[in-house]
């Protein structure tokens, strides 16, 4: 069963391939009159090579999608050695206030590290990491890619804790033989708080400290700021989308 958000999804491309079908169909009509020095055969060459590049790029956005979707979902799962292969060899992860940490390998014991050690959740655990609001903008080449996500977090022990967590990240992507690779994940963490009384009445749990000081970083965390409830907004990756502030060559992709 289609929800709205797929049907409005399904119905946005319908729309692009038909303007695409009829901006071809106009285009080859022409080319049964064209000139002598063959330059509307040229201008059709041209249109379709524009479309190809469109298209690759409207792919290119969704796989990215997919993979961040996907990260979420083994993030949810304590799937750590499926998370892992998400990145590149030399990717690195800063998560929260714990600093950076180099490699797949690094990257592979701090996620273990992240879940005591332990593939897999515990019976009563809860760990849900939703992966909402997508902005995706790619290189001109096509090869790299930068996304700003926001991340919504309810976590916790069965009759023991229960919590709420929130805060964006700001990755980039690689595409390395045809496949996107997570090249750098950093999560900036907003909040970390109880369920009960929730931000509101409550600091931040552990002040974005996870497994650091018994798993020391390759490097300090990149940007200098503290815990709930003091506050930080993460440089955006984007120029404002409206007016003078528009993208000419990079594709930036919302929602979808």
């Amino acid at each position: 069963m289609y929800t709205p958000k797929i049907f409005a999804g399904l119905m946005s491309l319908l729309l692009l391939i038909s303007a695409c079908s009829e901006e071809v169909s106009s285009t080859v009509s022409s080319a049964g009159e064209m000139d002598a020095d063959g330059s509307d055969l040229v201008l059709l060459q041209e249109r379709l090579n524009d479309l190809q590049e469109r298209a690759q790029r409207l792919r290119d956005t969704k796989e990215i999608k997919r993979l961040q979707r996907a990260y979420g979902y083994y993030l949810d799962e304590a799937m750590w050695d499926d998370l892992t292969e998400l990145f590149t060899d030399n990717a690195t992860v800063e998560y929260a206030r714990d600093g950076l940490y180099r490699g797949k390998e690094r990257i592979r014991e701090y996620l273990y590290r992240l879940g005591d050690n332990r593939s897999g959740l515990a019976t009563g655990q809860l760990n849900e990491h939703f992966q909402l609001m997508p902005v995706i903008t790619l290189s001109d080449d096509g090869m790299s890619a930068q996304g700003r996500w926001r991340a919504l977090i309810l976590t916790g022990q069965y009759q023991e804790s229960a919590l709420w967590g929130e805060g964006p990240y700001e990755n980039e992507y690689v595409k390395q033989d045809g496949v996107w690779k997570i090249s750098k994940l950093r999560w900036y963490q907003t909040i970390l708080v109880p369920y009960n009384g929730a931000w509101g009445l409550n600091e931040d749990v552990n002040q974005g400290i996870y497994v650091s000081p018994d798993f020391p970083p390759d490097e300090p965390q990149t940007d200098n700021f503290g815990s709930w409830p003091e506050t930080f907004l993460p440089p955006f990756h984007f120029d404002n989308p409206v007016g003078r502030y528009m993208p000419s060559e990079s594709t930036t992709e919302g929602e979808g």
